[in-house]
């Protein structure tokens, strides 16, 4: 379970992630995790909540892709790429996981596959979104909003690890 939650700001986009991961009703939290939540490649900053093995799929494929451009039809045709390649080494597997993706100073929140929207403030997603939304709804950062779903969610749990791609001057 998980918690990512990401604010737009004047200075750039910041993404903060709790550490939790479950595995039936085991809990582990490491800052080895924060990979498989957040991670930045290829101008792409992502945050992956869902599966691990997906987590660390998508990871991969950023490493040498990216959209062709930032537009929500760009972002489509991207997510569109990844599951063809996901299928040609996992066949049978459906890409499901939920993602907040900023890319070229535009923040997308992906849910459900392919429904993707642009975000124009902040958004959250996972297990404890609610809460993190919440607090940033109140004009909490994206880290202050992941404490928050810490206490609040018994399946978020700190530390928390933060990523930010900055405006460019």
């Amino acid at each position: 379970m998980t918690v990512i939650a990401a604010r737009k700001t004047p200075n750039g986009i910041t993404f903060a992630a709790d550490t939790m991961v479950t595995q039936g009703h085991l809990k582990s939290t490491s800052d080895d995790i924060m990979h498989s939540k957040l991670f930045q490649h290829n101008d792409l900053l992502v945050g992956s909540s869902g599966d691990c093995f997906e987590s660390v799929l998508m990871e991969l494929f950023t490493r040498n892709h990216k959209p062709v451009d930032s537009s929500r039809l760009g972002m489509i045709d991207f997510l569109v790429e990844f599951r063809e390649w996901v299928r040609k080494k996992e066949s049978g597997y459906n890409p499901n996981n939920s993602y907040l993706i900023a890319f070229e100073q535009k923040l997308f929140c992906v849910d459900g596959g392919l429904q993707v929207f642009e975000v124009k403030e902040f958004d959250a997603i996972g297990s404890g979104s609610d809460f993190a939304r919440a607090a940033m709804h109140l004009g909490h950062s994206a880290r202050e909003a992941v404490e928050v779903a810490c206490k609040l969610s018994v399946w978020c749990s700190e530390p928390i690890t933060e990523l930010s791609v900055a405006n460019p001057e």
